[in-house]
């Protein structure tokens, strides 16, 4: 387990060269195993220069209309005044963002949003599972997977009704592969990471405002302009979704495997070790950060040592869609905070699945402004 900056930036940032994806999803996965989760080598490389056009800044922002559109109508969809829980509402409002802008589908409505929520919910913790158990059956013999079997078809079935209309931006439709199976798990991995790691910021950042309030008013207050939010026309908003990714990291693990014996820093490790780093421990050390377990948003004002921060990974395999999540997140934040005040119970403990979500629900109360 690696937890200083130095040697989690040799790791990472010499993934292509010295190292590979460790235990967790597993690339005979027929879901989404040739996807950028899992992919090596020259065809990542070659799928992430494919994709790369989608998740650029500038076409982010040309997608902020079709945001703000989706983050209305969620809204409207709020019952105001009923405890909900925050986690699957926050899933929901991520999953649709991407289906309105990445996917440029205006068909799916909030019920077929929620059936494929449901299947990846269950296949995360499939895969959670299966990832730490002795028996891992191959996919290829459905009598030991046939759970496994109708979830994945449910979610691709969902996934081909996704019908793209005309955007004036780049989607992920033409620069998806040709191959059918390939194409496949592609869309399909781009499902489950739209679905996953912007929702469970979401609801842990609206969860920390509403047990802080003065931090809520700060990103009220700035809510107020009709300034599109960023980091110059909200500073404080976009310090809060840092901050809540510094605390609740959505992909709280990475590991990763030697391609051939290396040396990090002074430990020698070789093809049959496996290299941990958690975001989750090196965001909460004391060396790194002052009042690690606290909400202090303003800490994001001045610039973190690099490698000591890595929600969205590092290196090579950063996170193609880093820019996107962000975007998303403040946006949807700024609006919220806008319209309403979140009124939060008490805050449960963490499950370290493949995604970190509450052990919990997030029980809160909207109410309107």
């Amino acid at each position: 387990l690696l937890n200083d900056p130095d040697s989690v930036h040799f790791v990472l940032a010499h993934h292509m060269k010295h190292f590979r994806k460790g235990p967790g999803l597993e690339r005979d996965n027929p879901l989404i195993g040739a996807g950028l989760l899992t992919d090596e080598e020259a065809a990542w490389a070659e799928q992430r220069r494919r994709l790369a056009p989608v998740f650029r800044p500038d076409n982010v922002a040309a997608m902020v209309p079709w945001l703000d559109r989706t983050i209305k109508e969620f809204m409207g969809r709020l019952i105001k005044g009923q405890p909900f829980d925050l986690e699957p509402a926050m899933l929901e409002l991520s999953l649709t963002m991407a289906a309105r802008t990445i996917f440029a589908d205006d068909v799916i409505d909030p019920g077929g949003i929620r059936r494929i929520g449901a299947d990846v919910e269950w296949l995360m913790s499939h895969f959670y599972h299966r990832s730490r158990s002795v028996w891992r059956f191959p996919y290829g013999i459905p009598v030991f997977n046939r759970r496994y079997h109708r979830h994945a078809g449910q979610l691709r079935h969902e996934a081909h009704r996704l019908t793209p209309a005309l955007r004036p931006f780049d989607t992920v439709w033409p620069h998806l592969a040709s191959d059918a199976s390939q194409r496949d798990q592609e869309l399909l991995t781009l499902v489950v990471a739209g679905y996953e790691t912007t929702g469970h910021a979401l609801a842990w950042a609206i969860h920390l405002l509403s047990r802080h309030p003065e931090h809520a008013q700060k990103v009220y207050e700035e809510s107020l302009t009709d300034a599109v939010p960023d980091e110059t026309t909200h500073p404080y908003t976009m310090q809060v979704v840092r901050e809540t990714l510094r605390l609740y990291p959505p992909v709280w693990l990475l590991s990763r495997r030697p391609a051939d014996c290396v040396t990090v820093e002074d430990i020698h490790v070789t093809p049959s070790d496996i290299i941990l780093i958690s975001p989750w421990l090196t965001q909460r050390t004391a060396a790194w950060f002052e009042s690690p377990d606290r909400f202090i948003p303003g800490r994001f004002s001045e610039p973190m040592q690099p490698y000591t921060y890595i929600p969205f990974g590092g290196g090579p395999r950063g996170c193609i869609g880093e820019h996107l999540a962000l975007k998303e997140s403040e946006l949807a934040l700024s609006r919220l905070m806008r319209q309403m005040v979140f009124h939060a119970e008490s805050t449960p403990d963490v499950f370290p699945g493949l995604a970190l979500k509450a052990s919990q629900p997030l029980w809160t109360t909207a109410s309107p402004r």
